[in-house]
């Protein structure tokens, strides 16, 4: 029997944390959950991500495949290439998901129109966070349940906990493969920019699900000032990605973006003389802005088409 959801988790050189969330997944959702179906994805690893999946061959509900061209976009675009399901629900390597997930994802998924589902994503910490770090940047909320608002359907849910309609994601060509992680380089977007598409030809066909939950980990080296300028600058530098209309228009909604950001770095930072989580506001604020500096330059010398490149 063809199943109606594919629980894809991509993967790559991540085999003790892939253990353990699809030893707890399989615990919550069960052996043979009814029309349900767990696909990992190999994306080229080297580690003993093999010996993972073949650790669950005794799994009915699983099944594994491979995608040799590096990009968390390619690994999904390959799930989607080998499922059937009329859903694709994208889940991380190292997300636990809650109790009703699955009730909740089957409850979004029967809603008439909806292409594109998502659930909240709290943060598992391997370790408490030093004090300048906020606990809410790492969580991911999306209001109640239903549709998200017009222009938050356009920036669409977290992609470690992301359901899509088959037919839509074949309707708009899947997810960009030069956007997302590559092989351990950090990489962004990939999701909002797939949202924006998704907008552009379904409208505002979005559900979501607070059930469907999932805790994340973050583990101790994502809360450093390193990691966190690093991913603000890239999340700035590449936020042009995502709009529309001409080379013009790119590169004004990056300067207003730089100017902004950088200023809401600048205004906090005398909070975080008495407040060190004030801190994390500075510097992401600060490093956003950067990057969208540097993103109206590549926006001005970009196709002027919705994903052109610089």
């Amino acid at each position: 029997m063809t199943p109606a959801v594919t629980i894809a988790i991509c993967t790559r050189d991540r085999a003790p944390i892939l253990a353990e969330t699809l030893a707890h997944l399989r615990a919550t959702v069960g052996e043979a959950p009814d029309a349900v179906e767990v696909l990992m994805v190999d994306n080229g690893s080297s580690d003993a991500t093999p010996e993972v999946a073949a650790r669950f061959a005794d799994w009915p509900a699983f099944r594994s495949v491979t995608e040799p061209r590096p990009g968390l976009s390619h690994a999904r675009n390959r799930a989607l290439a080998a499922s059937a399901a009329e859903w694709l629900l994208y889940l991380d390597d190292d997300a636990f998901v809650w109790p009703g997930w699955l009730d909740a994802l089957r409850g979004a998924i029967a809603r008439e129109g909806v292409v594109l589902i998502g659930g909240p994503i709290e943060p598992r910490f391997e370790a408490p966070p030093p004090a300048w770090f906020d606990p809410a940047s790492v969580r991911r909320t999306f209001g109640p349940e239903g549709p998200l608002s017009d222009a938050a359907a356009r920036e669409g849910f977290s992609g470690g906990n992301l359901g899509v309609r088959r037919s839509a994601l074949e309707a708009v060509e899947g997810f960009d493969g030069r956007l997302g992680m590559i092989a351990g380089t950090l990489g962004l977007g990939e999701e909002t920019e797939l949202a924006g598409r998704l907008v552009d030809r379904f409208g505002n066909a979005t559900w979501h699900a607070p059930a469907m939950g999932v805790d994340h980990l973050e583990p101790s080296w994502k809360q450093t000032p390193r990691y966190v300028a690093r991913r603000a600058f890239v999340n700035g530098r590449q936020a042009w990605r995502y709009v529309g209309g001409g080379r013009g228009r790119k590169a004004g909604f990056s300067a207003l973006k730089a100017v902004k950001q950088a200023g809401t770095g600048l205004l906090r930072l005398p909070l975080a003389v008495v407040r060190p989580g004030a801190l994390h506001g500075v510097l992401k604020g600060l490093s956003t802005g950067a990057g969208a500096a540097v993103g109206v330059v590549r926006a001005a010398r970009s196709s002027g088409t919705a994903n052109g490149d610089a």
